[in-house]
């Protein structure tokens, strides 16, 4: 099967998704993002990216659809009246990365009601994983210390007090924690 990739703005994101499925592309194959922080290039700081692949079974081909949107108002149409098995993919990333799909369904679909924050943000301070103690020197070529160390993403526990703090992270630090980088809470 032959697949093609197109970049589209997130202006065009629902026309294009919808002039895909009259060329033949008539099969709605998934939906996800991506959280682009920490990455030089072609994404702006801290951009997500959203991706659906579409397939034309008849001849052979499928088409991913690519849309960067800015970290600081993440929304997008939602294609759910073009593709309805759109609409639990839309939640998902939705819920997870809190992206607001614009005409889709909110509810929440993985997460409690009462669950607060985006797990899968590279900003996001995973506080369970605070909480438990990770086995630093039992990692393969670790040395033979017991020395507890911090896990990827969580700030050092006298930086993290309590699990609400009245400063957030910097992205930017936690997306480089888990290079080696340490946490720091912004200053107000």
């Amino acid at each position: 099967m032959s697949e093609v990739s197109r970049r589209v703005s997130a202006a065009e994101w629902h026309e294009a998704v919808a002039a895909a499925k009259t060329d033949g592309y008539d099969y709605f194959d998934w939906l996800g993002a991506v959280d682009q922080i920490g990455r030089a290039g072609e994404f702006d700081e801290g951009d997500f990216e959203v991706i659906t692949r579409l397939v034309d079974l008849a001849a052979g081909r499928a088409v991913l659809l690519r849309t960067v949107i800015p970290r600081n108002e993440p929304r997008l149409a939602s294609i759910v009246d073009v593709f309805a098995g759109a609409g639990w993919h839309e939640r998902e990333s939705g819920e997870l990365y809190a992206i607001d799909f614009i005409g889709g369904d909110p509810r929440r679909l993985l997460l409690s009601e009462d669950y607060v924050g985006a797990p899968l943000r590279k900003d996001a301070v995973l506080g369970a994983r605070a909480g438990i103690d990770w086995p630093g020197a039992k990692e393969p070529g670790g040395a033979p210390s017991r020395r507890r160390m911090v896990p990827p993403g969580v700030p050092e526990p006298e930086i993290w007090g309590d699990r609400n703090p009245e400063g957030e992270p910097d992205p930017e630090e936690v997306a480089q924690s888990a290079v080696g980088g340490r946490v720091r809470r912004r200053r107000r």
